[in-house]
């Protein structure tokens, strides 16, 4: 990543999907895990549709169903310097079928991932699953990268569509 922090790109990638959801795109779902060696996080950008009915974390379906980032960095380029706003707006023209499939209301999921926002701005960034290791064997809370202080674990988010 040319000027930002692995981090810092990965909080501000959080504040994107924030702002899709702010812009009437409630259906658009996060669905992190950390690569196979455990050193880096990984996320597709995904809708309800396409997410899996027992933890909303999870993506299902084909190549063309989620954007995928490494470290919050999308695949159109560096965005640095822009806001989550203008990101957001870069998101909707570079993948049009997902903004098609996100747009919608889910205030549950909305507000589940403004709590998973403001845990990632502190440093707590979620992942549903990792090599020998998932959020169902976790008391049905959401991984995290750090520990966080007691109470502030972040349970599964809404349900999905897919039953697999």
């Amino acid at each position: 990543m040319s000027g930002m922090d692995y981090v810092e790109g990965i909080k501000r990638y959080f504040l994107v999907i924030r702002e899709l959801h702010e812009m009437g795109y409630e259906l658009i779902r996060v669905c992190p895990c950390l690569s196979p060696n455990g050193m880096a996080w990984r996320c597709a950008t995904s809708v309800k549709k396409y997410t899996l009915k027992n933890c909303g974390a999870i993506y299902h379906g084909s190549a063309h169903t989620a954007a995928d980032t490494h470290s919050g960095q999308f695949k159109w380029g560096d965005c640095e310097g822009l806001t989550p706003q203008e990101i957001a707006l870069q998101f909707i023209e570079h993948y049009p079928h997902i903004a098609q499939w996100g747009k919608g209301k889910d205030s549950e999921y909305k507000d589940w991932f403004k709590k998973a926002c403001d845990l990632a701005q502190r440093g707590y960034i979620f992942y549903a699953f990792s090599d020998g290791s998932s959020c169902f064997h976790n008391n049905h809370h959401m991984l995290l990268t750090n520990d966080p202080p007691t109470g502030e674990y972040l349970p599964f988010p809404p349900d999905g569509e897919i039953v697999i």
